[in-house]
């Protein structure tokens, strides 16, 4: 590794790997850490990676889906279980937060649904700088690099929301549909939640890393960013990389921290506490769930087979509720990789349908730092969004008469945003309108940790559109030779 790099970026899902693209492109170098390693799949096939894994499909589920599991509240722990492993989980009182860990991040794992936030003014008003006016070419990038479409008829897609459940009098399938960040005209099956690896749906290690090794950009896999320290010239990373079991300290003039919601905040919180970093008042403040609600329906008979399609189906609302919420369709698909599975869950699996729903929660929750490890305080009751998505359900299940199962004791969510959120004071956020760290020289915060506030429709988007928008104050900061914030 170089002696002192320009820019060390943390982290490789739709914040790091944005800014790394938007950096090498624009002709800089860039050097890239990722606790997790390289997938295998069949969009990386022809490039001479080291350190790759496979998804947890087939004989590799029980062994590489989980990556490690960390729990919060008095009974503060964190538990490695396989560092190939693709999902982490953390279990805390008031929400459980799944995400997960690969070179690509989120992009594996994702639906592949490329939406703006619920609200149109969004950005407005978050920041001096900061408006939807001047986010719209970062959405307009990511959605043009992403190949972002909706499926069409001429796609011949099975089981898309409006062909399969138009019929039905409760829902209104007849709202715009998402645009996908899937190579359509392939096969349709084991895409989804568990990783892709036929490579039709488009993730961020082919579309934007990958091609990029030649050109600039070197990326670390297997290595983890523990603590970060400020320094007179730039900043002390101390990284563990776990393919040989050894800690490293790297030297760089400038840190991007895009390690995802809650290990950017694992970060941030750890290094703050040692001392690297200096005090921020904010971090852990304006934590949301995205208003995150999963449920299960059987909504087709034992004939219908739900199991393949895109990795989401589509979205519908429910007629008669006033201000429904947007309930987006998937099928189970994916159950082929599980091994061991008994015939009558195979069989039944094909009539169901998964269902999540999103909106805009308060971003009330907060996160705090005390033994070592983190601990979220999210309140249900304080935000009533989810509270109107089980009343969704409940009308759901009554109107068919057929019960939609969830969980309404327990809040989880695979959209952890917020805790270090950007703002104008650092009383009450952790990030400026640039990105940029309050009183910290050079350091960056582009992953959904930075978001204002719940975006109510899938992030990823979103998180890309900041990340864009945060690389374009690091090329300028490069080009006018800025000193301070």
């Amino acid at each position: 590794m170089a002696s002192c790099i320009d820019t060390l970026i943390i982290g490789s899902g739709f914040g790091g790997a944005v800014v790394a693209a938007r950096l090498v492109e624009a002709g800089q170098k860039v050097t890239l850490l990722e606790r997790g390693a390289w997938r295998e799949t069949a969009a990386l096939k022809d490039y001479p990676l080291t350190q790759r894994a496979p998804l947890p499909h087939g004989k590799y589920f029980a062994s590489h889906l989980l990556r490690e599991v960390s729990v919060g509240g008095r009974l503060a722990q964190r538990q490695v279980l396989n560092t190939n492993g693709l999902f982490d989980i953390h279990y805390d009182k008031g929400m459980t937060s799944i995400c997960s860990s690969g070179v690509g991040g989120g992009s594996h794992v994702y639906l592949a649904m490329n939406t703006r936030p619920l609200l149109a003014n969004y950005w407005d008003n978050r920041a001096n700088g900061l408006s939807a006016d001047n986010m719209e070419a970062h959405y307009q990038w990511i959605l043009s690099r992403m190949g972002s479409r909706p499926a069409q008829e001429s796609d011949n897609i099975v089981n898309l929301v409006p062909q399969r459940l138009g019929h039905h009098p409760a829902l209104d399938t007849k709202i715009e549909q998402p645009a996908l960040g899937f190579r359509f005209g392939h096969t349709y099956a084991n895409n989804a939640f568990l990783g892709d690896a036929n490579g039709h749906k488009v993730t961020l290690d082919s579309l934007l890393l990958a091609p990029l090794l030649t050109k600039g950009l070197t990326v670390y896999a297997q290595h983890e960013c523990l603590t970060i320290h400020q320094q007179q010239t730039g900043y002390r990373v101390e990284v563990f990389d776990h393919s040989v079991q050894k800690y490293r300290f790297l030297l760089a003039k400038r840190v991007v921290i895009a390690a995802g919601t809650l290990n950017s905040l694992r970060l941030l919180f750890r290094s703050q506490a040692l001392g690297g970093l200096a005090q921020m008042p904010a971090l852990g403040k304006g934590f949301s769930g995205n208003g995150d609600v999963f449920a299960i329906w059987q909504a087709g008979t034992k004939d219908d087979d739900f199991r393949t399609g895109t990795p989401t189906l589509g979205r519908f609302k429910l007629r008669g509720l006033p201000d429904s919420p947007m309930l987006y369709a998937l099928g189970i698909n994916g159950i082929d990789q599980i091994p061991l599975l008994p015939a009558f869950l195979r069989r039944s699996a094909k009539s169901w349908l998964a269902l999540v729903g999103m909106g805009n929660d308060e971003a009330n929750g907060r996160v705090t730092w005390r033994n070592d490890e983190l601990h979220i305080d999210y309140q249900q009751a304080k935000n009533p969004i989810l509270a109107h998505i089980y009343h969704a359900f409940d009308l759901l299940s009554q109107h068919d008469k057929k019960r939609v199962w969830f969980l309404p004791q327990r809040a989880i969510t695979v959209h952890p945003l917020g805790g270090a959120r950007v703002g104008n004071h650092q009383q009450d956020s952790v990030i400026n309108a640039k990105g940029q760290v309050h009183g910290h020289r050079h350091l960056y915060v582009s992953d959904g940790s930075a978001l204002p506030a719940a975006t109510g429709t899938p992030p990823s988007m979103t998180i890309a559109a900041w990340a864009s928008h945060v690389s374009q104050h690091i090329l300028s900061e490069m080009k006018n030779h800025e000193t301070d914030i």
